[in-house]
């Protein structure tokens, strides 16, 4: 990490505020981007790399300054929010700048910050109340520092304190800079050989890369962890699993013994999470390739996740996921798409064979049979 550490004040203060001015940002504006939010936040922050330095975040920073009025922030390298922790009175003051997971604190989006202006330059760097560019971040000072890839030394993300004065001193950036080198340490410890693929759509036998067959327990735990990258308290994980049935004893012994399938230091603890990168879904991959390839989507889901379970957090994950690649294979407008659909998870849903015997292109032949395909089901529906 860059050694010098430029102190409020400081030349590149002036130069983001005369940026700023050239670009026309209204230092009066208290709404900078929220660019991700819902679905798409929490997909961004399953596959984000910066999850794993929360623990190091966690018990560094936020056990430290929480308690005595402050915020921390762990952002993207754009300068996007990904987790922010506070007391709720904090947060909710925070909120009235949009200073919220999923906004864009970025120099280029909302003039000199502290995170924005440490990805910018690479460098730890602290701004003090009016020295921030909008009028809303007057009564906030802010320390922050970068984290770089430890392989490639680029920077993925950076780490910040907001609050009173006191998140501007020499002491508390030292403390941020600290907590940015350990992260990176941690980040250099873990596993390289890439992620073990979990395949559990369309199946009633879950399968594990590099180990084979899951208990049905074990792929549920595993499909709940990885779509709560932040973590679930083993009281939530229990609801999620078998709501008013299981109890934290009973998650405690299922996680340790999945620590023995997938190794000691593949799930965390308080709360559980999975350690990014240490397992993939193929339910994941469907719902990245829904942004991009719908027909690769479509292709790449072969029916429900888990189809067999029973568990209340998984069953809303898998209506939804079915749900999602339902509706882009029906807008997508696509032969492909709706041909895979209807060939599979859809043969008998008949909006979608509708769909396809009224797509202009199909040879007369697959035209007819769509059609009475559909006719057949909406009778069928009727009946």
């Amino acid at each position: 990490m860059t050694a010098g550490v430029p102190a409020a004040g400081s030349s590149l203060v002036a130069q983001s505020r005369e940026r700023s001015r050239r670009r026309g940002i209204d230092p009066e504006r208290a709404d900078p981007p929220v660019d991700l939010q819902g679905a798409e936040l929490t997909e961004h922050l399953a596959g984000h790399r910066m999850a794993a330095a929360l623990p190091v975040v966690e018990k560094i920073l936020v056990s430290g300054v929480v308690s005595s009025g402050h915020l921390v922030a762990v952002a993207d390298a754009d300068g996007r929010l990904l987790w922010l922790y506070g007391d709720h009175g904090v947060r909710r003051r925070a909120e009235r700048m949009a200073f919220v997971p999923g906004a864009l604190w970025s120099d280029d989006a909302v003039g000199a910050n502290a995170p924005g202006l440490a990805l910018r330059h690479d460098v730890p760097i602290r701004v003090r109340g009016e020295e921030h560019f909008l009028a809303p971040a007057h009564s906030w000072s802010c320390s922050a520092a970068p984290v770089h890839d430890p392989q490639t030394g680029r920077v993925i993300g950076g780490i910040d304190v907001t609050g009173n004065d006191i998140a501007a001193s020499a002491e508390l950036l030292a403390l941020v800079t600290a907590t940015a080198l350990l992260a990176e340490a941690e980040l250099r410890s873990m596993p390289t050989g890439g992620a073990r693929r979990l395949e559990v759509l369309g199946t009633l036998r879950p399968t594990l890369g590099g180990h084979g067959p899951l208990t049905g327990r074990h792929a549920e735990i595993l499909v709940l962890l990885a779509a709560h990258p932040r973590g679930l308290s083993g009281g939530a994980l229990a609801e999620l699993l078998a709501a008013g049935r299981l109890d934290e004893v009973s998650i405690r012994a299922e996680v340790s013994r999945l620590r023995r399938v997938l190794g000691p230091d593949a799930v965390l603890s308080r709360p559980y999470r999975l350690v990014p990168g240490a397992v993939e879904t193929d339910a994941a991959r469907v719902a990245e390739l829904l942004h991009t390839d719908v027909d690769a989507a479509v292709a790449a889901y072969p029916g429900p996740l888990l189809p067999a379970s029973d568990s209340p957090g998984v069953a809303d994950l898998r209506e939804e996921l079915d749900a999602r690649v339902r509706a882009a294979a029906l807008a997508a407008g696509s032969p492909r798409a709706l041909r895979t659909w209807v060939a599979g998870p859809g043969r008998e849903d008949p909006e979608a064979w509708r769909a396809l015997g009224s797509l202009p292109g199909l040879s007369p032949a697959a035209t007819s049979s769509a059609r009475s395909v559909y006719r057949v089901l909406d009778n069928r529906l009727g009946a």
